[in-house]
């Protein structure tokens, strides 16, 4: 394999030469700028560049890596080999699944002690209890039955002093005692080691059949679909032609009753062997996760994209692959208070995607404005579905085509969404507002320029679901 400079790669930066560098390899993906989902305007931001960072914080998946193979050329020599870029993998801790007992294990003398503690204790006691005797002050001797009728000739003034001596020599006796059974018990009770170390254990007890109640059969559990490490076969169950070279496509689940496990903003992708090259491309669906047991999607065909040939192509029975969802956009109902939208032909996609989400979901008080640019009215897709939610739920969204080759009976905007159009119905940037693009990408650069002219803040090369002015 040949090996390139990174002098030599830069020199490749035009949108029909474009080199890049990725963990010190070249690539050169000129013919791909078309077929790129993020569009070609990310990879002329990083032509002749070593681009490995931007493309790993973005977090491509395995297939997105599968498909720059057809456009490696080279590699860099050992001298300019950058350090390398971490891809974070995540990693789990074992956890034990016993009960958590905190115990301060004994030291290994602790026996010891408490034995020598012990005869201390009892060597203390007697030592007491023998200088008592000595000094006269034990108890006095019991009486015999014998003698038990001279009890009434004892002194009770002199025994009174021989009593209370008693009562000290057992209660120090008694302390003792107790303390040493006490340690004694303590070895027996101490609790160094989890109880689900120890066998278990209860009573025999006779077993007793309990009838229960027939309760109802249980539903059945909605599957995912989708997934996003593997790739699954759907059907083509239907394909409509709804404008001049654009299709909708309805793809079958693999049951009636799964759902399509798709994140509102999320894409999935689809593989086909094209002429004996494997092929993979992205799409946003237009439905969503409430729509059981389809999937659709809203195609626009190329004379030189192979995948929407392929697809232009297919008929209701064939198979295609898929896999997902992917994406930097998860939409929820906490991501703005207003959302200003610019797509421009099956840019709309994306943009139905999250609108239908809002209006939708009861709770979701987020309002849209959507400008909408196309060549003729027959251009504009999913009118009907626009309008009707556009319709029902006022309050929330609102809907304006801008026409570039508009007929004399068109009373909408003509030409090109402009800043005037911007100012008026998406407004400066703020803190709970946010602007979303899609579209070809002359149309979202030129985009780009008239919002940061109104102080919006510019996305990078990577888009990001937190940017204020995100780009599908």
């Amino acid at each position: 394999m040949s090996t390139y400079t990174l002098e030599q790669v830069k020199a490749h930066c035009k949108p029909d030469d474009l080199w890049i560098v990725l963990h010190n390899k070249v690539y050169d993906v000129t013919k791909y700028l078309e077929d790129h989902p993020g569009g070609a305007a990310v990879l002329i931001e990083v032509a002749g560049t070593d681009a490995t960072q931007a493309f790993e914080d973005i977090g491509h998946s395995d297939e997105a890596r599968e498909q720059l193979e057809p456009y490696y050329i080279g590699d860099l020599p050992d001298t300019e080999h950058a350090d390398s870029v971490e891809i974070y993998h995540p990693t789990f801790e074992q956890v034990a699944q016993s009960a958590v007992i905190s115990v301060k294990k004994p030291s290994p003398l602790s026996p010891s002690l408490r034995a020598v503690l012990k005869l201390g204790l009892g060597g203390f006691a007697g030592v007491v209890a023998v200088s008592a005797y000595r000094q006269g002050r034990t108890l006095p001797h019991l009486p015999s039955f014998s003698t038990l009728s001279s009890l009434r000739s004892i002194n009770l003034s002199s025994s009174s002093h021989h009593f209370w001596s008693g009562v000290g020599i057992a209660s120090v006796a008694q302390f003792a005692i107790t303390l040493s059974l006490g340690l004694w018990a303590s070895t027996k009770l101490d609790v160094q080691q989890e109880f689900t170390l120890y066998k278990p254990h209860r009573p025999a007890s006779t077993a007793q059949l309990i009838r229960l109640k027939r309760s109802k059969p249980a539903t059945v559990t909605q599957v995912p679909a989708l997934n996003p490490r593997q790739w699954r076969s759907f059907i083509l169950a239907s394909k409509v032609e709804v404008a001049p070279s654009v299709y909708q496509l309805t793809f079958s689940l693999p049951n009636a009753n799964d759902i399509l496990n798709l994140p509102t903003g999320q894409h999935v992708a689809l593989r086909a062997v094209i002429n004996g090259t494997q092929e993979t491309r992205s799409y946003t669906p237009i439905s969503n996760t409430k729509d059981i047991g389809h999937i659709k999607l809203l195609i626009k065909t190329y004379p030189n994209g192979a995948m929407t040939q392929h697809l232009a192509q297919m008929t209701p029975g064939d198979t295609i692959e898929m896999r997902g969802p992917k994406g930097a956009m998860t939409y929820s109902s906490q991501y703005a208070q207003t959302i200003g939208m610019i797509a421009g032909g099956t840019g709309i996609t994306p943009m139905y995607q999250v609108i239908r989400a809002i209006c939708e979901d009861e709770s979701d008080a987020t309002r849209v404005s959507l400008l909408y640019a196309n060549n003729t009215e027959e251009d504009i897709l999913m009118r009907e579905e626009l309008e009707s939610l556009a319709k029902k739920f006022p309050e929330k969204f609102e809907v304006r085509y801008v026409l570039s080759r508009a007929g004399d009976g068109w009373k909408g905007y003509r030409g090109f969404v402009s800043g005037e159009m911007i100012e008026k119905h998406i407004g400066g940037p703020g803190d709970t507002k946010k602007v979303m693009l899609c579209g070809p990408p002359p149309m979202v650069n030129a985009m780009k320029k008239i919002l940061g002219g109104v102080g919006w803040a510019m996305p990078g090369a990577v888009a990001k679901a937190t940017d204020a002015v995100f780009c599908f």
